[in-house]
């Protein structure tokens, strides 16, 4: 019999010195950092890579979404904001959530620099209310999305518009 109750101490114990799971909870605002893209060696003056990227932006986001505020064909620059969905936790239950991010565009002669920074702040279409930050794990789904649209965005600079 006290055999069986030291090993039910036991199981009891080692059950309770168990790491948890973290609780969720946003980043920190000092965790976010632009994501800077630099293409270099681009084939095409500057206004022929800025229009490739002006169209590319507006080909992705479609008329749906007023995404450049300014375009700037003699500067090279183009400026805007964009929306990104991502996934409070891991698991097909976890809700999707929205934030907004800067976009950044600046073209030379043969390159071109591409920056992409999340913004604080709750879009009108995320039902995340209470989420001003993502997660961190829906920020490593921010970054990797980021990656993404530069690969994307470096890809189009080398096909025709």
């Amino acid at each position: 019999m006290n055999r069986v109750v030291n090993g039910l101490v036991v199981i009891l114990l080692s059950g309770c010195s168990m790491p948890s799971p973290p609780e969720i909870k946003p980043i920190l605002l000092s965790d976010i950092k632009a994501q800077t893209f630099t293409y270099s060696e681009l084939k095409g003056q500057q206004g022929v890579l800025w229009e490739k990227a002006r169209h590319h932006i507006v080909a992705t986001y479609g008329k749906s979404q007023p995404v450049l505020r300014v375009e700037n064909e003699l500067n090279g620059t183009l400026l805007g904001k964009g929306v990104i969905r991502w996934k409070l936790q891991e698991g097909a239950s976890s809700i999707y959530c929205y934030s907004d991010y800067d976009i950044r565009f600046m073209a030379r002669d043969n390159k071109a620099r591409f920056q992409l920074k999340l913004l604080a702040g709750i879009p009108e279409i995320s039902e995340c209310s209470d989420w001003e930050l993502p997660s961190k794990y829906g920020y490593e789904q921010i970054l990797h999305e980021f990656k993404e649209m530069s690969d994307r965005l470096e890809l189009s600079f080398k096909v025709g518009i």
